[in-house]
């Protein structure tokens, strides 16, 4: 609306002007902030015709803004001080990514900065139509609302992951929150008039939607958006091997022409409503306060998540490799309006040698506000061994930090432990190369005995 009103008073200003005055704008509003160029451009997208936006131009009005008291980094990344001038504290911000930067190398540069650092970053210009992710989320809010009783009708189980669920585990703890999943069918192909047709199933299991009648257009606009989300994960996992220094005709890129026939994505839903912590039913004790979802690094090899513009309540940790830190270690992800929300996942740390990042991150409740979250989670084909890249490693002389991970039963065993308490969780840990695990043996064993045409059985595997 600022920016609106910039246009208003000074019609005749051009892109490189009206940048200038944002960027001024919101450094005089922020506390504490990064602030970045793109950021500014993206609002700039949506008030002027393309022919008048000049990236380059935006980029260096914001890098030479005379209040932007920093150092450029090169990446174009801005970090801003506080009002004061003070700046002893620094604040961490996750970064922010334009998909429709046409500098190439420079995108790659950023993503592989963002992968190897936060393994988080804010994605804009996704392409994404962003009246299909407003149908989404207005969808998604009417099924959270139908009566508990249909809902439970959806129930996921023992024999199916996908389904509706208000009692998983997230490190052996019960997450604050209600959820449904929905997955890629066996199929691979959504208008199957039975979702619980044979030729639907897969380890997953098989989807549950409402009907027509109990949440109106609730399959069409989900399948829609969840297609949306594979076409961008691919282009992503792309942009990861590139930066990676991968050639599209080389050995290790196969892998990504498998995973965009084969990947067994799936999109979770979430509502985590208010909770009270005076409220006794809420709260166990001598426990600590619940939280929406516990930390937790994401098993595959990539998330796109979709947020609340309004509740900020998605932490990632600011520590490498470990499960616990201190609370001053957990950084809020404040989303900007129209983004989505990149992490890299397990499968992703595992394949690039440990290169990049896989983050913990956790989810706040909230007393008094309500909140939805959309992961999409990008993953292999269950068959998918997932071992270090040559290019990570002996093209670069680095020793092979992890064993080869079938992807099929790292997810079998993930999905098992979220639904009933097997005593561990298993993580990339278990397949480094220095650690002993029986996960090797173990993995072999499934392998043989598995039927990935099948839905998985926690009992049957136990």
């Amino acid at each position: 609306s600022h920016a609106q009103k910039q246009k208003a008073t000074t019609p005749n200003a051009d892109a490189a002007c009206l940048c200038n005055l944002l960027t001024t704008w919101l450094l005089d509003v922020g506390d504490e902030t990064y602030v970045h160029y793109s950021a500014a451009g993206s609002i700039l997208h949506s008030i002027l015709p393309s022919s008048q936006l000049g990236f380059e131009d935006i980029q260096m009005t914001f890098s030479k803004n005379p209040k932007v008291m920093s150092e450029n980094n090169g990446d174009n990344e801005v970090v801003m001080t506080n009002n004061d001038g003070n700046n002893n504290t620094p604040k961490y911000e996750i970064p922010i990514i334009d998909l429709s930067n046409p500098n190439t190398e420079q995108l790659l540069q950023q993503i592989l900065r963002a992968c190897t650092t936060w393994g988080f970053f804010q994605l804009i210009n996704h392409d994404i139509p962003l009246p299909l992710i407003q149908s989404y989320r207005d969808s998604k809010a009417r099924f959270f609302s139908m009566p508990y009783e249909t809902k439970l009708k959806l129930k996921r189980n023992a024999q199916n992951a996908r389904g509706y669920f208000d009692d998983e585990l997230t490190k052996r703890r019960r997450d604050w929150k209600e959820a449904l999943d929905v997955g890629v069918p066996g199929s691979r192909k959504w208008d199957t008039a039975d979702d619980f047709d044979e030729s639907n199933a897969c380890l997953d299991g098989f989807n549950q939607f409402p009907t027509q009648e109990e949440c109106p257009d609730f399959r069409e606009v989900t399948v829609q958006y969840f297609e949306e989300c594979a076409k961008l994960s691919n282009r992503l996992a792309r942009f990861m091997a590139c930066a990676l220094g991968i050639t599209e005709r080389s050995d290790d890129a196969q892998i990504l022409d498998r995973m965009a026939l084969d990947h067994t994505s799936y999109l979770r839903m979430n509502y985590y409503p208010p909770c009270d912590l005076n409220d006794t039913s809420a709260v166990i004790p001598d426990d600590p306060p619940p939280l929406g979802i516990s930390p937790h690094r994401d098993a595959g090899f990539l998330t796109i998540l979709l947020q609340d513009d309004d509740c900020h309540s998605l932490q990632v940790a600011r520590f490498e490799d470990s499960d616990l830190g201190r609370d001053n270690s957990w950084v809020t992800v404040n989303p900007i309006p129209g983004a989505v929300t990149i992490n890299t996942g397990d499968m992703a740390m595992l394949w690039s040698n440990g290169t990049f990042r896989a983050p913990l991150h956790r989810v706040l409740t909230d007393p008094t506000k309500k909140r939805y979250s959309s992961p999409f989670f990008y993953n292999p084909g269950y068959n998918e061994l997932i071992s270090p890249l040559d290019c990570c490693c002996r093209e670069k002389k680095k020793e092979i930090k992890y064993r080869p991970c079938l992807w099929g039963y790292f997810r079998a065993l993930r999905f098992a432990g979220d639904l009933t308490d097997l005593g561990v969780e298993i993580q990339t840990s278990h397949f480094k190369m220095d650690t002993t695990s029986d996960h090797i043996e173990k993995q072999e064993e499934f392998q043989k005995a598995v039927n990935f045409e099948a839905n998985f059985n926690v009992e049957k595997y136990r």
